[in-house]
């Protein structure tokens, strides 16, 4: 198989995990050998989403079932739904509690840890400069 449909199959094999099919039911549907090969085919495909490998297994699997909804519900809520506006604020919200949960990467030793630092930075560099 080619790598391109490796990737394809593996992103159904994710979008069928998304919607709670089991490793064995993947493994049927899509023609896996067995659970393993339906569980490494899930794993690839998560560790090929944008933000994947920095956010444990379950949490990069919840913000793709997030994404899934909010690609469903934001045609609604653009159209002026309330109902679906509210889902996408909720579901916003979960999103960002899961995000919460996920560690920040410590700023490198160099650089400010906030951007408003360094433009105070700069600002008082150039204070020196005139002075």
């Amino acid at each position: 198989m080619t790598k391109s449909g490796t990737a394809e199959r593996a992103a159904q094999a994710l979008e069928l995990h998304l919607a709670g099919a089991g490793y064995d039911r993947i493994a049927a549907v899509l023609g896996y050998a067995n659970r393993g090969g339906a569980y490494k085919a899930v794993q690839a495909a998560l560790a090929a989403r944008p933000a994947a490998p920095e956010h444990s297994e379950v949490i990069a699997v919840e913000l793709a079932r997030l994404d899934a909804l909010l690609t469903g519900l934001w045609p609604k809520a653009r159209r002026g739904d309330v109902q679906a506006v509210d889902r996408v604020l909720k579901i916003d919200e979960r999103r960002a509690e899961l995000r919460a949960l996920v560690p920040r990467p410590a700023p490198a030793a160099d650089s400010p840890a906030d951007p408003l630092d360094e433009l105070r930075a700069r600002r008082d560099h150039k204070r020196e400069d005139r002075a």
